[in-house]
């Protein structure tokens, strides 16, 4: 028996990369699988392949039960859709993979409306689409156990640096987002969890710095997509007793972390002062303190037109 027998499963972004990876290893466990693939490059753009129906043909090849959804995750209607999809097909909904995802990197400085509105839309507004209208359809239908929601964040996310940008910001809104709806969503037997995957996929592939980080290693490869599927499959299936939690996982690697929380607090009498919260504050450790981003420890009173600011660890830094 499959760990995920009789179950029900929606995978967004499944037609590549992570995502099909998670769809063939629910269709190995025994789930019915609604492979959601918009066809999109790593921008964003519009493809014209249809890499969903290639998924759905493969886990069918092997005697799984699939079928495909290409709507966007960003559309509201199209969030919709690919719940419907699942009902209609299956006659039920029991877990969510929020996977879908884009990047187009850009610094702050060459930032376009465009980068932040598609990358805000797909992983955003898209995890909380899908998401509610899941939720809706639980609501409707009454309380069962061991219902699921797996959502998708980033070590750009939970470890913020340059770089990062809009695709961090989006992360790590996902990030408090599932801690947000473990609480509200427990009332109807559903786990909220979130998984921040290291592995080599299209989006790393169009990236050379992170690419190479991530070198194809002969042996075992720890940066294969398909070493992060088991931990999917696991927080998916009854054997996973969180919710709430979020997840790291790169090869044969996995940790949990620890939700927001208090380094260091201080107390006065009265209120506060400027004065004394500077003398208060001199003794955090200087890892926070301003002048470790500024090269040579040294923050500039002005910069001339130009010349861009940047962090120590940039061998460019001017």
């Amino acid at each position: 028996m499959g760990r995920l027998d009789g179950r029900v499963a929606v995978i967004t972004g499944a037609g590549s990369g992570l995502g099909r990876e998670y769809a063939i290893a629910f269709a190995q466990h025994g789930a019915s699988v609604i492979v959601n693939d918009f066809g999109a490059s790593v921008d964003g753009e519009r493809e014209k392949s249809n890499s969903a129906d290639r998924v759905v043909n493969e886990i069918i090849s092997r005697g799984g039960k699939s079928v495909p959804n290409t709507a966007s995750v960003a559309d509201w209607d199209g969030a919709k859709s690919i719940i419907d999809t699942a009902v209609q097909h299956f006659g039920r909904l029991d877990i969510v993979v929020n996977n879908a995802g884009n990047n187009r990197p850009s610094s702050l400085v060459d930032l376009t409306e465009k980068d932040v509105d598609s990358q805000l839309s797909v992983h955003l507004k898209g995890t909380l689409a899908v998401s509610h209208f899941a939720a809706a359809y639980w609501n409707k239908v009454g309380v069962e156990a061991h219902r699921a929601i797996v959502n998708t964040t980033s070590a750009a996310g939970l470890h913020p640096t340059v770089g990062g940008g809009v695709y961090g910001a989006a992360k790590s809104a996902i990030a408090a987002l599932t801690m947000s709806h473990a609480q509200e969503l427990a009332r109807l037997g559903v786990r909220v969890n979130a998984i921040a995957p290291c592995a080599r996929t299209r989006m790393v592939n169009e990236s050379p710095n992170v690419l190479a980080m991530m070198p194809e290693m002969d042996g075992f490869d720890r940066h294969s997509p398909e070493h992060v599927a088991p931990l999917v499959v696991y927080l998916a299936s009854s054997l996973c007793r969180f919710t709430g939690r979020v997840f790291a996982i790169e090869g044969p690697d996995v940790a949990i972390y620890r939700s927001f929380s208090v380094e260091q607090d201080w107390s006065t009498q009265g209120a506060w002062t400027s004065e004394a919260l500077a003398e208060a504050f001199a003794s955090i450790n200087e890892r926070t303190d301003t002048r470790a981003f500024f090269p040579g420890g040294v923050v500039p009173q002005s910069v001339p037109p130009g010349r861009t600011l940047k962090t120590v660890s940039d061998p460019q830094a001017n």
